[in-house]
């Protein structure tokens, strides 16, 4: 898990999911508990971790895999969806406080360890030679964001649309 500061207010957690391709129907109880167990504890840890400490931005980092699924990736997809579905519920609880939480979905590339075994989540080539969600991460973890909250956000090149 690397969870780094942005700014005084604001956290930026990557968590660190099990990116070695897995077929679905060979996934034992144990490497499933690992995959979902350890990056789910972590991330809701240093959910509260932020919260407490007073951060007022928090974007959380996933694969698109979470929202297209991807073949021999099945751990990593649900996974990655449960962090989101997190982010979601965060950010509708502490928007009262002030806090804004979102996600930022890069692409396959950058998580996984063979993103080809995953498949396309496109019928079309990128739209975009690189995507470097830097920017976006930076405006989010900003007080011009402070209205921007609960959302997935992707930064792929174009290939998840």
């Amino acid at each position: 898990m690397g969870a780094s500061a942005a700014g005084p207010t604001s956290v930026v957690i990557r968590p660190e999911f099990d990116s070695v391709a897995r077929p679905f129907h060979t996934i034992t109880d144990e490497q499933w508990e690992a995959a979902w167990e350890a990056p789910m504890r972590a991330t809701i840890t240093e959910m509260h971790a932020a919260f407490h400490s007073g951060a007022r931005r928090i974007v959380v980092v996933v694969p698109t895999t979470a929202m297209s699924g991807g073949s021999s990736y099945t751990h990593v997809a649900a996974t990655a969806e449960g962090v989101r579905l997190l982010m979601k519920s965060a950010a509708r609880q502490w928007g009262v406080h002030g806090v804004t939480v979102n996600a930022v979905a890069v692409g396959p590339a950058a998580v996984l360890d063979d993103p080809d075994i995953a498949g396309s989540s496109s019928l079309a080539p990128p739209a975009l030679s690189t995507s470097d969600p830097s920017a976006l991460i930076d405006f989010l973890c900003s007080e011009a964001a402070g209205d921007v909250t609960g959302q997935t956000i992707v930064v792929d090149g174009g290939v998840w649309m």
